[in-house]
C-alpha cells in the first residue's frame, strides 16, 4: 500500500506540468532552495533566543532590584537585539514597545514627570524610536546575510546548489534521516560525450547544454528533490524519504526528459547514472556521494546511458 501511494505521489509530482505551469515549479524550486539555505543558516536560532531571554529576565530582575531608579535603556537594547536575531522584525519591534511601555507606566506610578508630562512622553518615544531602528538595522543585516550565503552556495552558471551548498544541505538532511530512520537517495548523474560537445560546438554551446540540463531538473524533479551541479558536467539529485522504487522511477523519468532535450538540440550527449539509497545513513556525506559516484563510474565503463542502482542498508 505504502509502495502504491510513494509511486503515485512521484508519478504525480513527475507529470506536474498538467497541473501547474512550468513557471510556477521552478518559481516552487527556487523557494524550496532558499529555505533549506536559510534553514541551514538559521540553526543557531534557538541558541539566541535562549541567550535573549535569558539577558532580558537578567535585565529587568536588576532594573526591579535598583527600584527602577536606573536608566537602563542601551542594557536592555542587548536582549532585544538577540531576540531580534532570533525571532524576526516584528518580534523585535513589539518587544521595543512593551519594553518602553513598561517604563512608562512605571514613570506615572511613581509619579515622575507630573510637573512637565511632555518629557515622560518624549522620553518614551526616543527610547522606542531608538529601539526600533535597532531592530530594523538589524533584522536587515540579518536578511542580508541570509542572501549573501545562499548566493555563495549557488552555481554562477546553471542557478542550481554549488558543489558546497549541496554536500551542506544533504548533511543536514542526513541527520534528519538518521534521527527518523527514513530512506535517502543520492543520484549521481555524468554526460556523456559532453567534451565532444565543447570540442565541436566551442564551449559556449557546452555552457548552454549545461543551463538546458539545470533548467530541465528543476521543471521536471519534484519540490522535495534538490539538484545540484558538482562540478563540470556532473550533477546530483538529493530524494529524500523515498523508496529504492520510487526513486528510480523518478530518475528514469528525468533521464528521458533530459535525453529528449539533448535530441531536440541535436547534442550527441547521454547520462550515465548512480543512484544510491540509504535505508540506514552512512557516517559521513562523503561515503554517501562516494557510493553513487561508484555506481556512476560502472555504468560509464560498461554501457553508458544507463542507470545502476544499490540500496545500502548500513
Amino acid at each position: 500500500m505504502f509502495l502504491a501511494r510513494d509511486l503515485r505521489v512521484t508519478t504525480l509530482g513527475a507529470l506536474g506540468d498538467g497541473v501547474r505551469s512550468e513557471g510556477k515549479i521552478v518559481r516552487r524550486k527556487n523557494n524550496r532552495t532558499a529555505q533549506i539555505g536559510s534553514y541551514i543558516l538559521n540553526q543557531d536560532r534557538k541558541q539566541w533566543l535562549g541567550y535573549g531571554v535569558l539577558a532580558l529576565f537578567a535585565v529587568t530582575a536588576f532594573d526591579y532590584f535598583t527600584a527602577f531608579k536606573l536608566q537602563l535603556a542601551l542594557i536592555y537594547a542587548l536582549p532585544i537585539l538577540m531576540l531580534t536575531w532570533a525571532t524576526g522584525r516584528l518580534f523585535g519591534a513589539i518587544l521595543a514597545l512593551i519594553v518602553c511601555s513598561m517604563w512608562m507606566l512605571i514613570d506615572i506610578t511613581a509619579g515622575r514627570f507630573l510637573e512637565n508630562p511632555r518629557m515622560l512622553y518624549w522620553e518614551w518615544g526616543v527610547c522606542l524610536l531608538g529601539y526600533l531602528l535597532l531592530v530594523l538595522g538589524l533584522s536587515t543585516l540579518r536578511r542580508m546575510l541570509e542572501e549573501a550565503h545562499f548566493q555563495s552556495r549557488k552555481d554562477t552558471l546553471t542557478s542550481l546548489v554549488n558543489k558546497g551548498g549541496f554536500y551542506q544541505i544533504v548533511s543536514a538532511e542526513m541527520e534528519v534521516c538518521r534521527r527518523y530512520r527514513r530512506t535517502l537517495s543520492i543520484a549521481y548523474i555524468d554526460c556523456d560525450n559532453f567534451k565532444t560537445v565543447n570540442d565541436k560546438y566551442g564551449h559556449h554551446v557546452g555552457d548552454d547544454l549545461l543551463r538546458v540540463i539545470s533548467k530541465t531538473m528543476q521543471r521536471k524533479l519534484r519540490s522535495s528533490d534538490l539538484p545540484g551541479r558538482l562540478g563540470g558536467d556532473e550533477f546530483a539529485v538529493m530524494l529524500p524519504e523515498t523508496s529504492a522504487e520510487a526513486c528510480r522511477m523518478v530518475i528514469e523519468m528525468l533521464q528521458q526528459r533530459l535525453l529528449q532535450e539533448m535530441t531536440d538540440h541535436k547534442w550527441p550527449v547521454t547520462f550515465s547514472i548512480g543512484i544510491a539509497t540509504f535505508t540506514r545513513m552512512p557516517s559521513s556525506i562523503e561515503d554517501m556521494i562516494r557510493q553513487a559516484d561508484k555506481l556512476m563510474y560502472a555504468v560509464k565503463n560498461t554501457s553508458k546511458g544507463a542507470i545502476k542502482q544499490e540500496v545500502f542498508a548500513g
